[in-house]
């Protein structure tokens, strides 16, 4: 068995779908089934949208589960671009599991996502000139990635591929190729924790020698209606993407002004607000829930706050609608959905493409759940209104 840990509900679904393609059979969990007989076995804990105090206590918790499993291999799963607690994080894995060395290569040449004299790039532009620097939570000011990662120089060691693995600490391996990602994998022993992106975790799978069986995002299948989707992103295209559909007359639903300013809004609003979701669901067969960003920027809004108003008034849409697919937008708002929804066992089915994964809901018969991160594409015949 192979179990992995991923700081975020998107990050474990992409990994899901990279088993799939491996034909592995698949268990996505937001607590520890150890009695799982699945080949990959990924636990996602949402601490990326946590206090980080409160993240170091579950991964802490968390990965002394996992000891107990004894699984052939950890691994554990990264933002790309090193939102989180990286580091924290991964010596607090090396500590219960008794290990004294940590390999992270968060990089994805596929995607563009490099790193490369100590600097991260997203297709060859320095990362903190993107959208990336305007993450509400881990805002990227700097593409520096001891800054990245809120480190100090001596704390970690960053180098290149063709670099020794030290015998202590953390390793960050700068990668351009996806042939630098097989050669970190061939340098790592048994005794070295592995950590990082979709890149990385393609490359272990390909050193077990396991066989793909399919291609990235061949899977498809006509979404089925009534149709939720969640929009969390503050990627740039995401917006343009939304209001676009808005703009053709398309199923938009934003949340209600009095609701995105009111620390605790009535339940009033959130049922007039998910009333008026369920006609768009009623008339389309379809709906987007979203936040237009003009009604955020001029105030002091926390984006964890937004995110349980989210969950609420999906929570309320359910109790009236029979979703039969939920597609949500960025790991945090999908963990929030979820929680509230006490869900907490997935089972991929489809890769629709990279990083976009659709699951079967455990808890609910007929209910699909498909996440994508928010800098990732919809399919164009996902995203059809």
């Amino acid at each position: 068995m192979i179990v992995v840990i991923a700081d975020d509900l998107t990050g474990a679904a992409e990994l899901g779908g990279l088993g799939l393609r491996y034909n592995l059979t698949i268990e996505i969990v937001t607590a520890i089934n150890a009695a799982s007989k699945a080949d990959l076995l990924i636990v996602a804990t949402d601490t990326r949208s946590m206090p980080e105090a409160n993240a170091l206590k579950v991964m802490e918790a968390v990965t002394g589960l996992i000891k107990d499993i004894n699984p052939e291999i950890i691994f554990k799963k990264v933002d790309s671009v090193l939102r989180g607690y990286v580091v924290s994080e991964i010596n607090v894995h090396l500590q219960q599991l008794g290990l004294e060395k940590a390999l992270l290569v968060p990089a994805n040449p596929a995607f563009g996502r490099t790193l490369t004299n100590g600097k991260y790039f997203i297709n060859n532009e320095l990362i903190h000139l993107t959208s990336f620097a305007h993450d509400p939570e881990f805002p990227v000011t700097s593409s520096n990635v001891h800054h990245m990662l809120r480190v100090d120089k001596d704390d970690l060691f960053i180098g290149k591929c063709d670099a020794k693995i030290p015998e202590q600490g953390i390793t960050v391996g700068e990668s351009l190729t996806p042939e630098d990602l097989r050669q970190w994998i061939n340098k790592a022993d048994k005794d070295t924790l592995l950590a990082g992106g979709a890149g990385l975790f393609i490359s272990l799978l390909e050193s077990l020698k396991q066989k793909q069986g399919t291609e990235a995002g061949t899977y498809s299948a006509e979404v089925e209606t009534p149709a939720l989707f969640v929009c969390g992103s503050t990627y740039d295209k995401s917006r343009r993407s939304i209001k676009k559909v808005l703009d053709s007359g398309g199923p938009v639903s934003y949340m209600p002004l009095d609701i995105v300013l009111s620390v605790n809004p009535s339940d009033t609003l959130f049922d007039e607000w998910a009333s008026e979701i369920v006609s768009l669901l009623n008339k389309h067969k379809k709906a987007i829930i979203a936040i237009d960003v003009s009604t955020t920027e001029a105030h002091t809004i926390t984006a964890a706050g937004l995110r349980v108003k989210k969950a609420i008034v999906v929570e309320k849409v359910f109790k009236q609608v029979a979703i039969k697919e939920l597609l949500v937008e960025g790991g945090s708002t999908a963990a929030a959905i979820i929680n509230r929804l006490n869900f907490d066992r997935f089972f991929p089915i489809g890769e629709l493409g990279p990083g976009v994964i659709k699951m079967k809901v455990d808890a609910v018969d007929d209910l699909f759940l498909t996440l994508k991160p928010g800098s990732y594409d919809w399919p164009a015949y996902i995203w059809n209104f």
